[in-house]
């Protein structure tokens, strides 16, 4: 049975390693087709003690383009391929064949930044009874970037995961498959980012917290190094930070 804290236990570091098999990433990071550039990816990361990774295959970066289902799965069977490597491996994708694919692949997480809003992606995480991770959207937004207004960000926000969880919980999903990601540069203003950041302790409830910051832009508005911000959120109760390796 899926169990996060069972993996968290084993980690060396608190980092959920960000490896792109993409053309477009917006960090300029992405490996597809260079199969040196991906070997060294992932040197650096077991160099860094990085032993869980985030593998996606399609650019979620503001106006990105969606690519076919074969694009993406003939994108992940090239990481597939080429890694050579032991690490716990997490597929970031919005598209359940896709998801499917890799959990059949020893993958055994799915980061899906929609927020497991398609029947599909829950009754494959069911049926593989995978670990998820569910990020924030706003419940009336139609697309992951739609900037979204809150009266109350922080309580909303909490209260959106806090439904979303109930509805999984009553759709067969045990705790331990859930951690929460708060969905910071999606759907909301760089100053909600930012304040959600600062205050991520206040996501404590009960499920592994995961946070990814890296390489976005609402962190110049908090005035820390990498340094400061890595530390704020092992210090604020952060189980895993999303970095770019």
């Amino acid at each position: 049975m899926a169990n996060w804290k069972k993996l968290l236990k084993t980690l060396d570091r608190k980092v959920l390693g960000i490896i792109n098999i993409t053309t477009d990433s917006f960090s300029g990071d992405g490996a597809y087709k260079n199969s040196e550039k991906l070997s060294k990816l992932l040197e650096k990361a077991k160099s860094e003690r990085i032993e869980i990774l985030d593998i996606g295959c399609m650019s979620t970066k503001p106006e990105y383009k969606k690519i076919d289902t074969s694009e993406e799965i003939k994108r992940l069977n090239f990481f597939i391929q080429n890694n050579m490597e032991k690490f716990y491996l997490s597929i970031d994708t919005m598209n359940s064949e896709v998801a499917n694919h890799a959990l059949n692949n020893k993958f055994e997480i799915i980061n899906d930044v929609s927020g497991f809003r398609d029947s599909h992606m829950i009754d494959i995480a069911l049926e593989q009874k995978s670990k998820i991770i569910l990020v924030h959207n706003h419940p009336d937004s139609f697309d992951i970037h739609q900037k979204m207004k809150y009266k109350n960000l922080l309580d909303e926000v909490k209260a959106h995961l806090h439904k979303k969880i109930t509805e999984l919980l009553k759709l067969g999903f045990n705790e331990g498959q859930i951690a929460v990601d708060p969905g910071l540069g999606f759907g909301k203003k760089i100053e909600d980012s930012a304040e959600l950041l600062k205050k991520i302790e206040q996501f404590q409830f009960g499920f592994p917290i995961v946070v990814g910051y890296s390489n976005k832009k609402f962190t110049q508005l908090l005035n820390m190094s990498s340094k400061d911000l890595f530390q704020h959120s092992l210090n604020s109760g952060v189980d895993l930070v999303r970095l770019h390796i």
